[in-house]
């Protein structure tokens, strides 16, 4: 039933007259940016990805083994996609090249060098707050306040003595003037085990969903009431179907006694997408 995707020469024939790939690009041009080790967005080659995609797909680099091809082949998924108007093989390229992604994106997650430079001015503006004057031979504060300090394994350290915690934030200001302590710039950049960003479960299908919704949310279903027409279970079923969950109540919208359920509401319902970058 899936029309098999033949092999390009031309790697940019995958973007330009492949129409197996009409729903690939239309995602892959709204969704993928490249970024630079800086966090700045390098600039944008739009056949590359289909062509990556592509080029692991035919080489059987990506593994189908866990993929539900038959639940995608079944009438009632072939039934729903007739009613939003959707090509199925198109469609099934396309939820194939967004698993493809969003693994992608799981393996090159990362989180950039906290910025020492940021750190130290958060904590000197801080320790201005203390309003310190200068009276007699020492500094005396306005308003109360402690730092503590502590190396695992040893004791902990409070300082509250408002002269000592105005002499603190002098030296740092005197140090940030002499000194470049911008740990951002690009040579600083180098990644290491701590700075990668492992996604969970829930991270992988909200950007599953995400990308997915993106293409679907301007379609709307027509013909038989018989046939699913609710977006967020077709959505829903592409998760189970492509491996992103293997909870099998993502395939229905009902539980006992009849009565509807949203699945899917249940995973997102109160999820907060954390931030990081990726390749």
């Amino acid at each position: 039933m899936i029309e098999p995707l033949p092999r390009h020469e031309d790697e940019w024939a995958y973007y330009e007259s492949e129409p197996l790939f009409d729903y690939v690009c239309q995602v892959s041009d709204e969704t993928v940016l490249d970024i630079n080790p800086d966090g700045s967005i390098a600039s944008t080659t739009p056949h590359l990805q289909p062509y990556l995609f592509a080029t692991d797909y035919l080489d059987g680099k990506i593994n189908l083994k866990k993929i539900e091809k038959d639940l995608y082949e079944s009438s009632e998924i072939q039934n729903t996609l007739k009613a939003f108007g959707l090509d199925s093989s198109k469609f099934w390229y396309l939820c194939l090249y967004i698993k493809w992604r969003v693994d992608h994106i799981s393996e090159t997650a990362f989180n950039f060098p906290v910025s020492t430079k940021n750190q130290l001015n958060s904590l000197i503006t801080e320790l201005e707050k203390i309003s310190p004057e200068f009276k007699g031979d020492r500094f005396i504060t306005k308003v109360p306040a402690k730092l503590t300090f502590k190396v695992e394994g040893g004791k902990t350290i409070t300082i509250e003595d408002g002269h000592t915690l105005t002499t603190i934030c002098a030296a740092i200001e005197y140090l940030m003037e002499q000194y470049d302590l911008d740990l951002l710039s690009p040579k600083h950049c180098g990644f290491s085990e701590t700075e990668k960003f492992k996604l969970s479960i829930r991270n992988k299908m909200y950007l599953f969903y995400q990308y997915l919704d993106l293409f679907i949310r301007p379609f709307h279903a027509k013909g038989s009431r018989y046939v699913s027409k609710d977006k967020s279970l077709l959505i829903s079923r592409m998760l189970y179907i492509f491996d992103l969950c293997d909870n099998p109540e993502l395939m229905t919208d009902k539980i006992a006694g009849g009565k509807r359920k949203n699945i899917l509401k249940g995973y997102f319902s109160k999820y907060k997408h954390p931030k990081f970058h990726h390749y």
